[in-house]
């Protein structure tokens, strides 16, 4: 039996609201005025230019590509890219904004719709995708951080899988920290099962205190700014 893109969804929205019902009964009653007092922390304010200066300048801090595109050039720039490492298949998630983008790319490249479920399919994602294309909902430029929202569209693998991640940002979208990002956009209302923020490739120094880059990820991570 294979299960649809719905029952997973509604499996996982279950075990979700199981998970924080537990959590809650846990917690009923706590006296939190026992707690100690907090001191809020004020974070300085920056403008626009300051807060995507201190973005990028992060990313390329932990080795990811920054480039500043639009969108009616960013087939040309994702197949130059794809081009120069050699690639010639993109997968992508089954997203209406991609579709031009998808569209316009070279035709010596393969672009693979993310489509299928990965209980059959393993094969062909860990072996024969080198490369991904995905978007994104906000960015933080504290950090230097990409916000993720995957769902059934978007899953969370087509982002950790492929070598090369390419991903795409609006710099409209740039929130100054993560308190400023959850407080505006109401995460305690409305989180996914799970939500995934990038602030450069996959690296590890767990061996022999080696950095090594794509462990446990994308060893590339390619940033597409737009509306800078």
């Amino acid at each position: 039996m294979t299960n649809t893109k719905a029952d997973i969804k509604a499996v996982s929205n279950t075990a979700r609201g199981n998970i924080l019902a537990k959590l809650k009964a846990e917690v009923n009653g706590a006296d939190y005025d026992k707690l100690p007092k907090e001191i809020p922390y004020d974070y300085p304010e920056f403008s626009r230019e300051e807060n995507l200066a201190q973005f990028i300048s992060e990313l390329e801090k932990n080795h990811a590509q920054v480039i500043k595109t639009t969108k009616d050039n960013m087939a040309e720039v994702i197949s130059e890219q794809l081009a120069a490492l050699n690639i010639t298949k993109l997968l992508y998630g089954e997203n209406d904004a991609h579709r031009e983008v998808i569209n316009g790319l070279d035709n010596k490249i393969e672009s693979q719709v993310y489509d299928f479920s990965i209980d059959n399919n393993k094969e062909m994602l860990f072996n024969e995708c080198p490369a991904a294309l995905s978007s994104s909902r906000c960015s933080i430029a504290a950090t230097g951080s990409i916000v993720l929202w995957p769902d059934e569209n978007e899953p969370r693998s087509l982002s950790l899988v492929p070598p090369v991640h390419f991903v795409i940002v609006d710099a409209n979208n740039l929130y100054a920290d993560f308190a400023s990002l959850i407080t505006a956009q109401q995460w305690q209302d409305k989180l996914p099962t799970n939500v995934v923020l990038i602030s450069g490739p996959s690296k590890t120094a767990d061996i022999q205190q080696t950095l090594a880059y794509g462990a446990h990820g994308p060893k590339a991570l390619i940033v597409l700014l737009l509306n800078i």
